[in-house]
């Protein structure tokens, strides 16, 4: 799940990708598409579960860690790809 705020906004859930069943190094295919300011620090937070059932009720399912970013450190990573170890 991605969670997207700036210091005007707070965080708030932006979306979530696709269950991928059964693997350690998932590829996700859903893409986010995000307006990008430079002048403003725009802050990501990403939530990283492990889905036991089909229900949308996140407490319903272990959670596994989750990582931070900025959208300008994506932006500015080599292929739009950025790897942070899970908290």
């Amino acid at each position: 799940m991605l969670n997207a705020g700036s210091l005007a906004l707070s965080n708030s859930k932006f979306g979530r990708t696709e269950v991928i069943d059964n693997t350690l190094n998932p590829d996700f295919v859903r893409k986010f598409i995000l307006d990008y300011f430079f002048e403003e620090r725009q802050n990501l937070r990403f939530d990283l579960y492990d889905l036991d059932s089909k229900s949308e009720n996140l407490s319903k399912h272990d959670f596994l860690g989750q990582a931070f970013c900025t959208l300008g450190e994506v932006v500015g990573s080599l292929g739009g790809r950025l790897e942070r170890p899970l908290m």
